[in-house]
């Protein structure tokens, strides 16, 4: 289950390499993250990140798929993405959708962006588990450029302690779950009007539902409050806002 704090304590090790990634571009391009799967319940899901390029722009999906293509009740599955910039910040992210017709298969996915010469993408799922929901972060993709026919993987730094503030909460570029399928407390983001600070996850997920009625609610509730706080690296100083990607596909 996906752990909202790393403790104080804890280490990235993220071992220094350049791998390179034969990707074709050209006008348009993907790039994705292996499927991961998850046993819950009586289902099987499989999920995974997406990056896309096409025009000069870039947007992230993550998309969710059951074994057998089985389909699975109102409510039992959702998701977010989130699209990285080249420096680890969050540009876009999206509100948590849920399945709202008995399906197999959910696809959520961010709006455009072209202010970064590269792009990632990762995402959040969550399944209900009969007597409430586990949440998980996708693997993030490989980064693609908007520009070159062949983009080089992300380039991880060796051995760092994970910066805590003050207050005791860990924070850092969205890079760090890439290497440890877990975000900071605070994760780097850019504001509506281009500043950079912190968002605290908590606000990119839900409050854990009970049911899957409270599930559709708490989607709703949260694509009718969709600007959240930016903080500085204290995680208490407001330094501006972030929009969350609604009405998402």
């Amino acid at each position: 289950m996906f752990n909202k704090r790393l403790k104080s304590c804890f280490s990235v090790v993220i071992a220094l390499s350049l791998v390179l990634i034969n990707i074709s571009v050209v006008k348009a391009g993907i790039a994705s993250s292996a499927y991961i799967q998850h046993n819950i319940g009586a289902y099987t899901y499989y999920d995974r990140a997406v990056v896309h390029t096409s025009s000069g722009t870039a947007w992230g999906t993550t998309e969710i798929y059951t074994s057998g293509y089985t389909n699975v009740p109102v409510g039992y599955m959702g998701a977010s993405a989130q699209l990285i910039n080249s420096s680890g910040a969050i540009v876009m992210s999206t509100t948590f959708k849920f399945n709202t017709t008995s399906t197999s298969a959910l696809a959520v996915s961010t709006g455009t962006h072209s202010s970064s010469t590269s792009y990632t993408s990762t995402g959040f799922t969550t399944y209900n588990n009969g007597s409430g929901y586990t949440t998980y972060i996708t693997t993030t993709t490989p980064s693609l450029s908007l520009s070159s026919s062949l983009r080089a993987a992300t380039l991880e730094a060796p051995a760092v302690a994970l910066a805590e503030n003050e207050n005791g909460q860990t924070y850092g570029s969205a890079f760090v779950g890439a290497i440890t399928g877990e975000m900071p407390d605070l994760v780097k983001a850019v504001t509506t009007d281009g500043k950079v600070g912190y968002l605290n996850v908590k606000d990119l997920l839900l409050d854990t539902p009970a049911t899957p009625e409270e599930a559709i609610a708490l989607s709703a509730y949260s694509e009718a409050n969709s600007i959240i706080p930016v903080y500085a690296e204290d995680g208490t100083t407001v330094v501006g806002a972030f929009k969350l990607v609604t009405n998402v596909e």
